[in-house]
């Protein structure tokens, strides 16, 4: 019988086919940034769950440098796209 959290995981991984699409195929750089964010944003969430399921704090650490990476990497691509500088 599958559990909840592996139907959930399996979801989120059907959750990479319209991030990947949109990151391929996005008329505009902007599109691919939101489309990586969310992409990232969705493997976050399946470290988490993941770590959750194998009581490992291991991967929650992995997630929240992910998110800062992410984070920073939006930040600086969306004000080089408004501004042409990074610094």
């Amino acid at each position: 019988m599958i559990s909840l959290l592996d139907f959930s995981l399996i979801i989120m991984v059907l959750a990479f086919i319209p991030c990947i699409y949109r990151i391929i195929k996005g008329p505009t750089i902007a599109d691919r940034v939101i489309s990586l964010d969310a992409l990232t944003t969705v493997i976050i969430v399946m470290l988490g769950a993941y770590s959750y399921d194998h009581n490992s704090a291991f991967f929650m650490d992995v997630a929240l440098v992910l998110a800062v990476i992410s984070f920073v990497g939006t930040v600086t691509v969306a004000k080089y796209l408004d501004e042409g500088v990074v610094l």
